[in-house]
């Protein structure tokens, strides 16, 4: 776990966050201008991986000496980056009295060259923990970054061990939920778009077998079903893959997604081999005549409805397919009916059986669309392997 403090949400603050989440690490952001706040989060940053503390530096270099009973030093080293500085810009060389606020540091802490100014990143080590305060201006962050911090705590990245896998059916919110269960030896990363996510897990360089063996059974038994692939493959894919390895062959009939199934389909190379058919049967008289269902029928029943996707998949699987899917509902913007938007039902018929899932998505238009999309493609994927 990395901790970060600062005073104020800034460039520099989000740079950072944005590169720690590209190493898929753990960090933890605290914001306050509060001292006394301040201080307690400084206490219970030390003895994580690292705390960085982004802002004035003389100040926070303070802060810091001041919360653990540290003494501050003059750093003739910086005081020469400063002089260089000033040289090379063109400007006046701050009074004494600021020079003494640039040029101080921890006892025992350092200062790295400053690159756009007169603030000087002080770096160093204080119960194992390391402690980075850096200037709040994103372009030093920059040079701080790349050529200090990422050197110190990732530079054996490349050995750690990770796994992928990608998941479908939880919120973002839920699946963070269940990723925070795993415990301290591992670090995660979520992204999720329509329910589909992909999730890493990071384990540290030398990281025994048997905590990543015990991490991996935790994870398997927090999210079960929920998981489709253990690599970064979209659902499509996954279709595609496990129609080819059965020997099958799947049709698709679509009124909500309007051809966002079969498009995802074709997306994939192979395609051709399992893929029977698609249509877009966007209106009553569509079905009817495509997939064979008594106009009487639909008028019924509503073209939104359990028992007209049902009979979409059952009319299109005669065409021919070993399995049909079928898509039906309201996207919106309004209700219809009586109904609410994102009301949408998807049918998977078989030679044996045939199920119909009714689903209420959110979001706005486009977003329902896609989850529907992406639902029908999972569904299909748990009838096959079921």
């Amino acid at each position: 776990m990395i901790k970060i403090f600062a005073k104020e949400y800034s460039q520099a603050v989000a740079f950072l966050c944005k590169k720690l989440e590209q190493e898929v690490t753990e960090y933890d952001l605290f914001l306050s201008k509060s001292k006394q706040s301040a201080s307690q989060f400084l206490n219970s940053a030390i003895g994580s991986m690292a705390l960085i503390m982004v802002g004035n530096v003389g100040d926070n270099s303070a802060l810091f000496s001041d919360t653990f009973g540290l003494a501050m030093f003059y750093d003739s080293f910086a005081e020469r980056n400063v002089k260089e500085y000033c040289k090379l810009a063109g400007v006046s060389l701050p009074p004494q009295h600021t020079m003494d606020k640039l040029c101080v540091a921890p006892e025992s802490f350092n200062h790295y060259a400053s690159a756009y100014g007169c603030q000087c990143t002080c770096y160093g080590e204080y119960k194992k923990t390391h402690v980075y305060i850096i200037a709040d201006d994103q372009r030093e962050c920059e040079v701080a970054y790349d050529n200090y911090l990422y050197q110190d705590l990732f530079k054996n990245s490349a050995s750690s061990t990770q796994f992928t896998f990608k998941v479908f059916g939880l919120s973002n919110k839920a699946v963070n939920e269940r990723l925070s269960k795993l415990g301290k030896y591992v670090s995660r990363k979520c992204e999720t778009t329509n329910l589909d996510s992909k999730i890493i897990l990071s384990f540290p360089p030398k990281s025994s077998k048997s905590i990543i063996a015990e991490t991996l059974e935790h994870f398997k038994q927090l999210f079960g079903d929920f998981v489709y692939a253990n690599a970064d493959q979209s659902l499509a894919k996954t279709v595609v893959d496990t129609l080819h390895q059965l020997g099958k062959t799947v049709s698709v009939a679509e009124s909500i997604t309007g051809g966002m199934v079969t498009s995802s389909i074709v997306d994939v190379a192979g395609a051709s081999s399992v893929l029977y058919e698609g249509v877009v049967t966007y209106s009553i008289p569509s079905k009817c005549r495509r997939l064979d269902l008594n106009p009487h029928f639909v008028d019924e029943h509503g073209a939104v409805s359990q028992q007209v996707a049902k009979e979409m998949a059952v009319g299109l699987r005669k065409n021919g397919s070993d399995v049909a899917v079928s898509t039906t509902g309201f996207a919106g913007p309004t209700a219809e009916n009586n109904l609410p938007v994102g009301l949408c039902y998807i049918a998977v018929a078989t030679e044996k059986s045939v199920t119909v899932y009714r689903n209420l998505f959110g979001g706005d238009r486009n977003n329902i669309r896609a989850q529907a999309a992406n639902m029908a493609l999972y569904l299909v994927y748990k009838t096959l392997t079921k």
